[in-house]
This record gives C-alpha cells, sequence and structure tokens, in this order.
C-alpha cells in the first residue's frame, strides 16, 4: 500500500472509533436511565450520566460534607465532562481494537494472535483500575482529607462541587489507563521489544519513575495514597514481565530449534538424499549338482578402483518450500517445481 492508501486506512479506522464514541456520548446525554418510566404520570427525565453522577455523590461524598456552587455554568459543566469521561471509558475497547486492526498487516501469524488477547487485557485491566480508582482511591483520598477540615475549623465543610467531581473523574481515568501500563509491557516483552534482563537491570529506576507517575495520578492525596496505588501497579507490573520473558524465551527457543535443524538438512553430504531403500532379499542360487563337472577355478581380477575427481561447484541446498534437497543454482526445484531463485 502507499502511503496516501495507509493515511486513507487509518482515517477510516479513527472514523468508526471516532463514531462510536459520539453514539456512546449521546446515549449518556440524552438517553434516559430509566426508560420503562416514561409513561408513569409522575415522570422525571434523568439521563444515563445523571445516574453515575448521583450514585458517585452518594457513594463518595464524605458525612456532613456540603456542595457548594461558585458560577451558574458549573453544573453544565460537571454534566458534560462526566459524559465525556464515561463515554471515553466504554468507547475504550472499540479504539484498541481499531488500531490493533490497523497495524495486524503488519504483522505474522503468531503476533496476529496476539490481537484478540491484548484488546480483552486492556479493556480488563482498564475497567479493574477505573473500579479501584473510584471505590479504593478516591474514597480513601476524601476520607483522608476530612480531618483537616476539623484541625483548620473549617466544619462542616463546604467545597466547590465542580472541584469535588473533576478530582474525582481524574482519579478514576488515571488510574483506569495506570493499570493498562503493564499489558504494553508484556507485549512488548513478547515481541522481544524490550528484554526481561534488561527490565531487572534497571529494576531501580523503573519503580522509581512509576512511583512518580502514580503521585501525579493522585492529586491531594499525599505520600500514602501514592503507595497505594503504586503497589498493584508494580505487581502487575513485575508480572507482565515475568509472563513475557517466559514466554519470549519459549519462542526463542522454539526458533534455535528451527535453526538448527535447517542448518542441519543444509549440512548434509552431496550423497545424503535421504535414508536409502532396503535392499529386496536375492534368490538363494540353486546349489551345483553332484554330477555336474566342477568348473576350472582361476582367480578372478579384481577391478581397480577409479578415483572421480571433484565437480567444483556441485554443492547441495534445501528448497525452502518442500525441503527438499537440491543443487546450488538450481532454478526450479524438481519436487514441488517452484522456483528457488
Amino acid at each position: 500500500m502507499s502511503l496516501r492508501e495507509h493515511l486513507s486506512e487509518l482515517k477510516r479506522r479513527f472514523k468508526v472509533a471516532f463514531l462510536s464514541f459520539i453514539v456512546i456520548l449521546i446515549i449518556f446525554l440524552v438517553v434516559p436511565a430509566n426508560p420503562l418510566e416514561i409513561l408513569s404520570p409522575n415522570y422525571t427525565f434523568t439521563p444515563v450520566v445523571a445516574y453515575f453522577i448521583s450514585r458517585l455523590k452518594l457513594d463518595l461524598l464524605p458525612a456532613q460534607w456540603r456542595f457548594i456552587v461558585v458560577s451558574i455554568n458549573e453544573p453544565f459543566e460537571i454534566y458534560i465532562v462526566a459524559s465525556l469521561l464515561f463515554a471515553l471509558i466504554f468507547n475504550s475497547p472499540i479504539f484498541a481494537y481499531e488500531v490493533i486492526k490497523f497495524i495486524s498487516p503488519g504483522l505474522n501469524e503468531r503476533e496476529k494472535r496476539l490481537i484478540y488477547p491484548f484488546v480483552g487485557a486492556i479493556t480488563a485491566l482498564f475497567t479493574f483500575g477505573a473500579f479501584f480508582g473510584y471505590f479504593v482511591l478516591a474514597k480513601f483520598l476524601l476520607t483522608a482529607l476530612t480531618p483537616f477540615f476539623t484541625f483548620t475549623g473549617v466544619y462542616p465543610p463546604q467545597i466547590d462541587a465542580a472541584n469535588f467531581y473533576f478530582i474525582v473523574f481524574l482519579v478514576i481515568a488515571m488510574t483506569g489507563f495506570a493499570f493498562t501500563i503493564p499489558v504494553y509491557v508484556y507485549t512488548l516483552v513478547r515481541l522481544g521489544v524490550i528484554r526481561a534482563s534488561s527490565f531487572r537491570k534497571n529494576r531501580i529506576i523503573v519503580w522509581a519513575v512509576t512511583y512518580i507517575l502514580t503521585a501525579i495520578v493522585t492529586p491531594d492525596g499525599g505520600p500514602l495514597l501514592d503507595v497505594v496505588l503504586f503497589v498493584p501497579i508494580i505487581a502487575l507490573l513485575e508480572a507482565a514481565v515475568f509472563l513475557g520473558g517466559r514466554s519470549r524465551a519459549g519462542i526463542d527457543r522454539k526458533n534455535a530449534a528451527k535453526e538448527a535443524a535447517e542448518a542441519a538438512a543444509v549440512a548434509q553430504p552431496p550423497g545424503a538424499m535421504g535414508p536409502s531403500p532396503p535392499a529386496l532379499p536375492s534368490a538363494p542360487s540353486p546349489s551345483p549338482s553332484l554330477d555336474a563337472p566342477r568348473a576350472a577355478s582361476s582367480p578372478t581380477p579384481k577391478p581397480t578402483p577409479v578415483s572421480t575427481p571433484p565437480v567444483p561447484g556441485l554443492q547441495r541446498a534445501v528448497c525452502p518450500f518442500c525441503r527438499y534437497q537440491i543443487t546450488t543454482g538450481t532454478v526450479f526445484c524438481p519436487n514441488c517445481g517452484k522456483s528457488v531463485q
């Protein structure tokens, strides 16, 4: 494919991902949370995203905390940002699938078998990370900050609603993304782009960078909250390197065995064209009759061995299609008929 055709294919893939994102976003914005109650006389329209926002407030807002609104457009901003975040989370598997399908023509058959496990692992870990950020990190962050309102005399706390929701949204999104990093590491190690030994040699540096990233992901949480996120990320990262290293070692052993077999087949002597057929049993010679005259016994001269000079350039090779041994320089394989040049 030309560069223009590649760009057209990339445009088509991103168009599918973008349209699916728009569809999911519209569902969160305008689809009612409970369509079965539309025909009820006291029905009040509540979109899907409003249900998630109410659940977030019910699950995470500590007791005695009260919301305040600084500007008139804050509720609308919360409504739009929440819709964008949840649409992005639900659309992430489609986006990952389209990206992998775009690069799949450049992969071999062994690498193509990783596409669906890759997408499944990305989806599962992103979902797990989002739930971990929702039920663990965000709750821990808000609970850890509550005593400081009492220490400073600001009690009961009255906090900005937009600030509360945006911090929670950031923690959920960034935690979900952080939990997908081991999948990328495992894939790179399995494909041989990164060596597991290099990771182990620079483990301290990797851990330090990971801790810095977790500190960025968890705003205003202090070092204790950073450790809460750092520990599961490092555990998943170490597991990804271990499994990827074992998988890559198995692939390297198979490739080495295959190359050794090919080298042994090429290095066979010119006459070794395969096992010789078993010799057929010869018919027993009739025993001479006692009445027949005995032939004169004369010594039979032994033939003088004639040494054939070696033919220069006569070497053996292997057909890359059927593994049949041929002479070097042969254009068409006599076994399968394909061109070996």
